[in-house]
């Protein structure tokens, strides 16, 4: 081989590798300002609320009223959870779903029917009011959450029922989401 030819060869295999790194990804100390230049323009996407139309009718149905005495936010947590969840009740809203009184009593509602779940499907819930407890289900549900006013150690409460037997208790949402995280290991079935 003459010097000529190994002066090219070594000027191709020098070519080659430079091209070669030029479609390798960058270094570390390269690729640190391009990803501050990303966060930079990263577009932060806020979650919308859902828009609940409380003014549409259902035949049977009218919008109701929930007593001010459970309106607020309240907080809930679980054993196994150090956050506190919101419960939040407005006038004639239950944590998001509009909420309605039937009045209707021979309108009956069938969880198995298909045409029922397409009508009555959203955010919407039932409630009845009889003394100090707000009963809530869905539409087509067949199980009701009672919340209780109540306190409990002093604090303002809503004592929770799942089910078919009202008295028993299986939860507690406080105003103050300090002594929902305090009481988060509490057995409320105890309470009477």
């Amino acid at each position: 081989m003459t010097n000529n030819m190994k002066k090219t060869i070594l000027i191709l295999l020098l070519i080659s590798s430079i091209t070669l790194n030029a479609c390798t990804p960058q270094t570390a100390s390269l690729s640190k300002p391009h990803s501050t230049e990303i966060q930079k323009h990263k577009i932060k996407l806020k979650k919308q609320p859902v828009k609940i139309n409380i003014h549409h009718k259902f035949k049977g149905f009218k919008l109701a009223n929930v007593p001010k005495q459970f309106c607020g936010t309240w907080y809930r947590a679980d054993p196994y959870s150090k956050k506190a969840r919101k419960l939040i009740i407005t006038s004639h809203t239950v944590n998001g779903d509009i909420a309605y009184q039937k009045i209707d009593p021979d309108l009956k509602l069938n969880h198995n029917s298909v045409k029922q779940n397409k009508k009555y499907a959203g955010n919407i819930c039932l409630i009845s009011v009889q003394g100090n407890s707000l009963k809530v289900r869905g539409f087509l549900d067949v199980v009701d959450l009672v919340y209780k006013t109540g306190f409990f150690k002093g604090h303002s409460c809503l004592f929770m029922s799942y089910g078919t037997n009202p008295q028993a208790i299986n939860g507690v949402v406080f105003k103050e989401r300090a002594v929902t995280l305090q009481y988060r290991k509490f057995d409320f079935s105890r309470i009477k």
